[in-house]
């Protein structure tokens, strides 16, 4: 197998990473015996070489293993993100759909960080919803259990990567952990929609997927860079059922009439000004662009579960939700259980 020289070196001359190397070199760098130098080596040399699907498998089986798993009921249970890195200033369109779906029964089980690469990450916007997102796995499993919804903040249950977020922050660069970010839910849900920086990522995201315990997924990246469906340009679609991977289909958001809009229609800022934007939209007076982004993402979150066989059926689901204040009330609940057993 080597030693870590021998794999960054290997790295260097381009050279593919043997499964069992791979997954060597990780676990060296969050069991803290790897230096921050060589670290950031790794990362960056990852980035150029261009990790494999055969690689970054290997490096979620390692995280999987390392994190603190949450034991809920996952049966139609979803997760949606992006893996960021898109530099699009968006607002949090996936949190925003999160509650959406929940407003049309969906168990939602979300796993998120703070903002790495961009202004605003789904932690960020939560606590300013009123939302208390840093509960630890047992109260996270009481308000799964109370509310169907659930919060999962990345460094309490990956607590390994304590050795990498401060490399990650200082290289300020996206790296493949924006890529396996998505596919670590420590709740072990096996239906997601992940949006992905590039449709390169979205492809091997599915494929990777493919190589784990995945019931049902979507992996999608929009022309105009969102890492999500977007209402400005059409996405690039690829599906994951039955553990068989569906070529992309390119899909224009004017199948369910929605209008065109361009991205600065959808732009995003801080923290406060992005739950601002989400209120709105769960309160139904939002632009129209603003609420079309989320109406589309929330379908095919809600289409992910498996409740509803049609992809239109999810979208009637999803302006159900919004417009009968079922979105908006499942934020009040989240908001209200998480503070309470925050505060227990």
């Amino acid at each position: 197998m080597g030693d870590f020289t021998y794999i960054l070196q290997k790295i260097s001359d381009h050279k593919e990473l043997m499964p069992e190397e791979a997954a060597y070199a990780l676990q060296q760098i969050v069991s803290g015996n790897v230096s921050p130098a060589r670290t950031a080596a790794f990362l960056f040399g990852m980035g150029s070489k261009g990790a494999t699907v055969q690689e970054l498998t290997a490096f979620v089986h390692v995280m999987r293993k390392a994190a603190v798993n949450v034991d809920v009921d996952t049966e139609s249970a979803i997760d949606l993100c992006g893996t960021g890195g898109d530099n699009s200033g968006t607002f949090n369109i996936s949190t925003a759909a999160m509650f959406v779906a929940a407003g049309a029964d969906v168990p939602v089980l979300k796993h998120g960080n703070a903002g790495v690469s961009s202004k605003s990450g789904s932690y960020d916007v939560l606590r300013k919803l009123g939302v208390e997102p840093r509960l630890p796995k047992d109260k996270v499993e009481v308000c799964f259990r109370e509310t169907g919804m659930a919060f999962m903040f990345a460094p309490l249950f990956h607590p390994a990567m304590a050795h990498v977020m401060p490399v990650r922050k200082e290289l300020g660069m996206r790296t493949f952990f924006n890529i396996m970010g998505p596919m670590l839910n420590p709740a072990g849900v096996k239906r997601q929609m992940i949006g992905a920086f590039s449709l390169d990522t979205a492809h091997n995201i599915i494929r990777i997927l493919q190589n784990l315990d995945t019931e049902f997924a979507y992996a999608v990246h929009s022309e105009d860079g969102l890492d999500e469906f977007s209402t400005t340009a059409p996405a690039h679609v690829f599906q994951l059922m039955e553990n068989k991977v569906e070529n992309s289909i390119v899909f224009d958001s004017g199948v369910f009439g929605l209008s065109e809009a361009t991205l600065g229609d959808l732009r995003g800022g801080s923290p406060e000004q992005n739950a601002d934007i989400i209120l709105s939209v769960l309160d139904d007076k939002a632009s129209r662009a603003q609420r079309e982004v989320v109406l589309l993402n929330a379908a095919f979150a809600i289409h992910t579960s498996g409740l509803h066989d049609d992809i239109q059926e999810a979208f009637y689901a999803a302006e159900e939700s919004l417009e009968s204040g079922n979105a908006r009330q499942a934020l009040n609940l989240f908001a209200e259980c998480t503070t309470q057993l925050q505060n227990d």
